[in-house]
C-alpha cells in the first residue's frame, strides 16, 4: 500500500513545468516592481510610509533580484559567488532558507 501521491512521469513533468513557469513569471514581476522602484523617488516611497532604512532595503533586495534574473536570461555573468538572500530575506516574512 502506497501512502501520498505516486511519483510518475506526469507528476515530474508537471512538478518540473510548474516551477518552470513559476520561475519565469516571478523574474518578469521583478522586472516590473524594479522598473516601478528605480522611477521612485525615495521621498514619494517615504511619503507612503516606509522609512528611509526600508526603503534601502527594499531598493536593494530588488537590485539583487534583477541582478538574478538578469543572469537567468544571459544578460549578465555572476563574477564570485553571492548570496542572493542577504536583502531579500528581510522582505520573505515566515519561511526562512
Amino acid at each position: 500500500m502506497s501512502v501520498g501521491l505516486a511519483v510518475t512521469k506526469d507528476e515530474i513533468d508537471a512538478r518540473s513545468g510548474d516551477i518552470s513557469r513559476a520561475f519565469q513569471r516571478l523574474f518578469g514581476d521583478v522586472v516590473t516592481l524594479q522598473q516601478y522602484l528605480l522611477s521612485t523617488p525615495t521621498e514619494d516611497l517615504i511619503a507612503l510610509g516606509y522609512t528611509d532604512n526600508e526603503v534601502a532595503v527594499l531598493k536593494t533586495a530588488f537590485t539583487d533580484l534583477t541582478e538574478l534574473a538578469n543572469i537567468w536570461i544571459g544578460q549578465a555573468a555572476l563574477a564570485a559567488p553571492k548570496d542572493f538572500r542577504a536583502f531579500v530575506k528581510q522582505l520573505w516574512g515566515v519561511g526562512a532558507f
